[in-house]
């Protein structure tokens, strides 16, 4: 650790999250990467900008003139990013620009006409560190040190060097909690009206990476195909700090491969129950269908799962198998919700519809399946094409989108797009017909009715508080658009 001779000797440096709107969650990935910079390098002084109007933020950083900016962006939000570093580079010229996250690691080209210095391809905390205790030194991008260094993108002139992914932490234990606390909290307190329940819910990862390679997912491009997980131990400690400090009773764990680790998840139930949470707090969880067991089922009945979601994406094997790469069967998801059924677990199916190859037969079993296996909740999406997919590299082929398709304002992800539509079996007027059939049908008139007769009634003095905080009105006037669809047509 570096030894500061000063205040003056500090090193002002922002991280953003460039998405501001009426739900979200919170950026974990940001709050860890603080906390770890905060216990690694004394020299410098971080702050998170989190769900702060833009003006606010920019005036703020006009005013400090921050030594570095770090922006994290995925691809469904990279044309935010990169329009709010446009304007930072006007207003604070001298900062340096960092962007890191998803969408830089898996298409490192759309760093190179963009206003960035530095770009973190992988993992942030190792790389993040090493640059910061070289500029500590010297003040300035050194960037013939740096080019020997895991994990960056440079710009040197009219040249991008590109260094590839950067140097994982072998021991997820040997990261700190993150820092929720430099992110704003009061915001992720407020009532949900997008969801069933009004309360807020908390959020953890438990682990990090995934060993599969489902061909519209780029976690197997950033987490290379394996997976590390936090200890049952650690994942206790985080989960006492949101009940009794955040008070959430409710906490979605975010992995997408949360119960894969068998013997981890049987420690987390029994420290549970020996901690005092078991029963006071309900969780959200995500399984795999053909890893979800009776065992598995029993102990998450156990732990208080109160919604399991699972990644079903269609009732046709053909597609399934371009999905997810032969490994999972559409008789594994008819297995797991049986099981689930068995043991009263609530389920959450997620599909999606318009892979390459798929046609109205394969649609029609989508719908099939739902309606055959009384799946009452679910989501259904388009299957869209993410940079270091497989879908994109068969959308960048088939000229259906261009490489810097994420670097503009898009329509909501939510919606779907038939100028987008990645199959060539089926005519976009068919598409839009099947695909709103299947969406009526896991999300028909009557439920979003009881929805919003329930969230009314489920109304508490201590939400009504929260609704006339200052900071929950000015949000809904400026995105009164968005809060009228999350309340009303969710």
């Amino acid at each position: 650790m570096k030894k500061l001779s000063g205040e003056k000797d500090r090193i002002k440096f922002v991280l953003i999250s460039p998405d501001y709107k009426l739900y979200g969650d919170p950026p974990l990935g940001l709050a860890a990467l603080a906390s770890y910079l905060r216990r690694e390098c004394n020299f410098l002084d971080i702050n998170i900008f989190d769900q702060i109007k833009e003006e606010k933020m920019l005036k703020i950083l006009a005013n400090k003139k921050p030594e570095v900016i770090g922006i994290s962006a995925v691809s469904q939000n990279y044309h935010k990013a990169l329009r709010l570093a446009k304007i930072i580079k006007k207003i604070s010229p001298s900062s340096i620009l960092m962007i890191g996250g998803v969408h830089i690691t898996t298409l490192p080209e759309s760093f190179k006409n963009s206003p960035f210095d530095i770009g973190v391809r992988g993992e942030g905390e190792t790389p993040a560190k090493k640059f910061f205790d070289l500029f500590y030194e010297e003040r300035k991008i050194n960037i013939k040190k740096l080019s020997k260094i895991p994990g960056f993108l440079i710009r040197d002139k009219d040249k991008i060097m590109d260094t590839g992914l950067s140097e994982e932490v072998s021991n997820l234990d040997d990261l700190p909690l993150p820092a929720r606390g430099m992110l704003n909290m009061s915001y992720y307190k407020l009532p949900r009206f997008s969801s069933k329940e009004i309360d807020a819910k908390g959020a953890i990862l438990t682990s990090r990476g995934c060993p599969f390679a489902c061909r519209f997912c780029a976690s197997s491009s950033f987490w290379r195909r394996r997976i590390r997980f936090f200890s049952a131990e650690r994942v206790i400690q985080e989960l006492k700090i949101l009940y009794y400090k955040y008070k959430y009773d409710t906490i979605e764990i975010y992995d997408d491969l949360f119960s894969i680790n068998k013997e981890r998840l049987r420690k987390i139930v029994k420290m549970l129950k020996d901690s005092g949470l078991m029963g006071k707090v309900k969780f959200l969880v995500m399984a795999r269908a053909n890893s979800f067991d009776e065992e598995t089922a029993t102990l998450f009945e156990q732990m208080g799962v109160s919604s399991l979601a699972f990644g079903f994406e269609t009732g046709s094997q053909k597609v399934l198998n371009y999905l997810k790469a032969d490994n999972v069967s559409i008789e594994n998801g008819i297995n797991a919700i049986k099981i689930a059924r068995r043991h009263r677990l609530p389920i959450y199916g997620f599909f999606m519809a318009g892979a390459p190859t798929e046609a109205v037969e394969d649609m029609e079993m989508t719908y099939n399946f739902i309606k055959d296996n009384r799946l009452e909740s679910g989501q259904i999406l388009q299957v869209t094409a993410y940079p270091g997919t497989e879908c994109w590299t068969y959308a960048i082929k088939n000229g259906i989108i261009k490489k810097d398709f994420y670097d503009k304002k898009r329509k909501d992800f939510s919606d779907i797009n038939p100028d987008l539509l990645l199959s060539r079996e089926i005519s976009k007027k068919d598409f839009i017909y099947h695909f709103y059939r299947i969406k009526r049908l896991i999300t028909p008139n009557k439920k979003k009715v009881e929805s919003i007769l329930f969230r009314v009634s489920s109304l508490r003095a201590r939400h009504l508080k929260l609704v006339l905080s200052r900071e929950f009105l000015e949000k809904a006037n400026s995105l009164k658009k968005n809060f009228i669809r999350d309340v009303i047509i969710r």
